[in-house]
């Protein structure tokens, strides 16, 4: 792995941040897991979330159980694996799997953490439960959407199979209730993850490393690339010389002076990082009114001056200020290390608290306020994409003259042709109005970008799109459907975007979702020049 950079703009105050870091042995405290480089007093999740600096030896141990997994599933004929998870516990798997070679015997892991009813219907038909595992992975054990995910194919799984356990595996902290329902429900295993590791720093635990390891990587050469990285950024090394310290401050001294975003450009073999990374840097750092919004690619803004970019990949990207080289695809193991320590430095440069998301627990609770028909309902209610009223309502949505970027929330079922239309979307909006946009899936952007839209820098528009599932999916031991579920996950994160202060419209796509997003198109085409 080789990294480079080249700060023309902020060169000083990266200088400057290096001087103070050496005064105050700032980086050595860090790797000594010292509180204290964030925040003098205690502070929940601080303190008890630093392991993550020891996962390239420390997740070792793991190596023999996750192979002998594998071996069983290959035997066994398992075809599939699926993964039911949320944010951290979802996207760094979903990137090995796309990332890292396999044998044509291993099986295909698939990533569920969408809530939508399509969604769960596409995986269901597409899978066997007699050649399927589950993999249930939820730090608290009580994540509302894994939880639904397991009981639904728990049921599936429970009428075909004489043994429906035996297809299952948790993912969980110590104690926690999936710990016991796995017990009871005589589950093939359950993996105990490391409770001083917070979700989006989870990539090099249980939580990545098992659904992987299932798929066929080679654990032991992620960790040893992990290993590899982190050398590269010890206590020893100058500071000028870490690629960690160097982008966390570059990024950082950058969104103090409102260059506040960070597009993340990737090539092959780790072309799909930039999701994962995408979540680390916004639930991190996006905090307390300030912060650095990410973008994972996505268009160049024209003539948008307020955005670094980094690149990583097997071959150098033009136009990047900093950039991760790796010579092969396990190398995606040392990038994710040196992104989160960047983030972490990051963190201490901001003065925020890399390691809370208190702006996702306020969007977890609005949805079950929601659901319970508890909330009030919002300033402007959903507007249906064929109504007369949307060309005036995006008309005041896109009223800023000049707005710090757009944001796509869809609460649609994640498709090939759906992902190519938000990107005509975003392309659009860039072409037309010069300034950043991302785009994400809900409710799996609640657990990672929301955090960021709520409590991070002012100024974002964002464009909720919501739709009529085709199917009606009730999620069984429960009282509620999963199309409940979705539309107050979505009514509450439009509650808390309100109540931050956030300028935002829903559109309901209606049943044809992919009619919905041409209409959109169309309509936005209308209002915006």
């Amino acid at each position: 792995m080789s990294t480079s950079w080249h700060l023309s703009r902020n060169n000083d105050e990266v200088v400057s941040q290096a001087e103070r870091w050496n005064r105050e042995r700032l980086i050595n405290r860090l790797w000594d897991h010292d509180p204290t480089v964030w925040s003098v007093e205690p502070v929940p999740e601080i303190e008890d979330r630093l392991g993550w600096l020891t996962l390239p030896a420390t997740s070792r141990d793991l190596v023999p159980q996750i192979q002998q997994l594998h071996q069983a599933a290959v035997a066994e004929g398992i075809t599939h694996v699926v993964l039911l998870g949320m944010g951290g516990s979802s996207l760094a798997p979903e990137v090995f799997a796309s990332s890292l070679p396999h044998a044509d015997n291993d099986p295909v892991l698939v990533v569920l953490d969408s809530t939508h009813p399509d969604a769960i219907a596409a995986v269901t038909a597409g899978t066997d439960p007699h050649t399927t595992w589950y993999v249930v992975a939820s730090k608290s054990g009580t994540t509302l959407e894994t939880m639904s995910f397991f009981h639904w194919f728990w049921s599936i799984a429970d009428d075909a199979l004489a043994s429906p356990g035996s297809h299952f595996i948790a993912i969980t902290d110590p104690g926690t209730p999936l710990d016991a329902i796995a017990s009871q429900r005589s589950f093939r295993a359950t993996i105990s993850a490391d409770p001083t590791v917070g979700g989006r720093y989870s990539a090099l635990t249980a939580f990545g490393l098992v659904p992987a390891g299932l798929a066929g990587a080679d654990i032991a050469a992620l960790l040893d690339a992990a290993a590899q990285a982190a050398a590269l950024c010890g206590p020893d090394i100058p500071l000028d010389n870490n690629p960690a310290f160097v982008l966390g401050a570059m990024l950082a001294t950058d969104a103090l002076e409102g260059v506040d975003k960070a597009h993340i450009v990737a090539n092959e073999p780790l072309s799909t990082l930039p999701i994962w990374t995408e979540q680390l840097i916004a639930e991190s750092t996006g905090k307390d009114g300030k912060g650095i919004v990410p973008v994972a690619g996505g268009p160049y803004p024209s003539n948008a001056t307020d955005g670094a970019v980094v690149g990583i990949g097997g071959a150098p990207i033009d136009g990047t200020d900093f950039m991760l080289t790796v010579s092969n695809a396990y190398d995606i193991a040392g990038a994710m290390f040196i992104l989160e320590l960047a983030t972490a430095i990051a963190g201490e440069i901001l003065s925020i608290h890399p390691f809370n998301q208190p702006d996702v627990q306020l969007a977890k609770k609005l949805a079950a306020s929601a659901m319970a028909g508890e909330l009030d309902a919002p300033t402007i209610p959903p507007i249906a994409v064929s109504s007369e009223e949307l060309a005036g309502a995006l008309g005041a949505l896109f009223a800023q003259t000049d707005p710090s970027y757009v944001s796509i929330q869809a609460y649609l079922a994640p498709t090939t042709q759906t992902d190519q239309d938000i990107e005509a979307i975003r392309s659009f909006i860039d072409e037309a109005m010069s300034v950043y946009t991302t785009g994400g899936y809900g409710p799996r952007f609640l657990h990672s970008t929301g955090q960021v839209h709520k409590g991070g820098p002012p100024g974002g528009i964002f464009l909720q799109l919501l739709d009529t599932p085709s199917a009606v999916l009730s999620v069984p031991e429960s009282t509620f459907t999963f199309n409940e579920l979705i539309r107050g996950q979505a009514e509450g994160d439009l509650a808390a975007l309100e109540s931050n202060g956030r300028t935002v419209l829903s559109v309901d796509l209606g049943e044809e979702p992919q009619a919905g997003l041409n209409l959109l198109l169309v309509a936005i085409k209308r209002v915006v020049s």
